[in-house]
């Protein structure tokens, strides 16, 4: 890390820790020195002007129009600023997409909110997005909203700001560009794999099924994968298809083995096995115990 890089976290910004959210409209006429967040990601939204974004100890131009998301831990700032100004959106991550249920399953998701924080703080920044007319215009429309809702804080705000930062989201992720432009390894094509994973966990997948999607070699896609998401991609698979047997043990009368194949595992031993593993009891027991707390039993 930069020996002059200061680390500030979000409680410099909002006191509410219940709310883990901060949004304003940001114009810098001088430098903004140097820093890393140590506790937020950082969604920023280039409204005005240009600077020049510097990015351990890189420098790059952005330019209005820009967006890209800063993580936690990487050393950034601006210099030679002009007329530059910014809607900037702090926030923590799996606090505010909890919100969110099936954008995990966006390419456009993965590769701007997951996959280039990561990738920027390891390799340097390789922002993909920029909005132009109508959905500049879109996309101001909801940031106005939320800096509007964020200052006055009307009734219900906090429900209100979490269902806009998941729109703009929403619409931040559709338009994020799938021409590769002939450069085949690409954030965007470890995210489309990714998302594959999420459209298709309940099937037979392999790495390196995932690596060709990518345009990585299996062993670079495992490296990237697993400093960007903390886990391998079969720990990864595992774990949404055990996430979506607790919903279907939740909520619907399948049995334990009609359950284990919906949720892509053909042996329902293994299936209950592994469960327990990463749960704590059995699937029975889940279900069993998820009724009598619902009903009172």
């Amino acid at each position: 890390m930069h020996e002059c890089a200061a680390e500030i976290y979000l409680n410099w910004f909002t006191a509410d820790d219940d709310f883990p959210f901060f949004i304003q409209y940001g114009k810098h006429d001088t430098d903004l020195y140097i820093h890393s967040h140590k506790d937020f990601n950082e969604l920023v939204i280039v409204i005005d002007g240009s600077a020049v974004h510097m990015v351990n100890n890189e420098e790059y131009i952005i330019k209005k129009g820009d967006v890209f998301v800063v993580g936690n831990d990487t050393v950034h700032g601006y210099k030679n600023t002009k007329s530059f100004r910014i809607c900037n959106i702090m926030y923590r991550h799996a606090e505010m997409f909890s919100a969110a249920p099936d954008i995990a399953a966006s390419a456009g998701y993965q590769a701007l909110f997951v996959l280039e924080p990561q990738i920027t703080k390891e390799q340097g920044f390789k922002n993909r997005l920029k909005i132009y007319r109508e959905n500049y215009t879109a996309v101001k429309f909801i940031l106005d909203d939320m800096v509007r809702e964020y200052e006055n804080m009307y009734e219900c705000a906090k429900s209100m700001l979490i269902s806009q930062f998941i729109r703009l989201a929403v619409v931040l992720s559709r338009l994020y560009s799938f021409d590769i432009n002939g450069n085949e390894h690409d954030v965007i094509n470890v995210a489309k794999a990714v998302s594959y994973i999420e459209n298709h966990f309940d099937e037979s997948i392999s790495v390196a099924k995932l690596a060709e999607l990518s345009y990585y070699s299996e062993r670079h896609f495992m490296r990237i994968f697993k400093n960007a998401y903390d886990c391998s991609p079969i720990e990864y698979i595992i774990n949404m298809r055990i996430n979506r047997a607790c919903t279907l043990l939740k909520g619907s009368d399948m049995t334990i083995s009609e359950t284990a194949e919906k949720c892509g595992f053909d042996d329902v031993n293994y299936f209950s096995r592994l469960f327990k593993k990463k749960v704590g009891v059995s699937p029975s027991e889940f279900r069993k115990k998820y009724r009598a707390n619902r009903y009172g039993q």
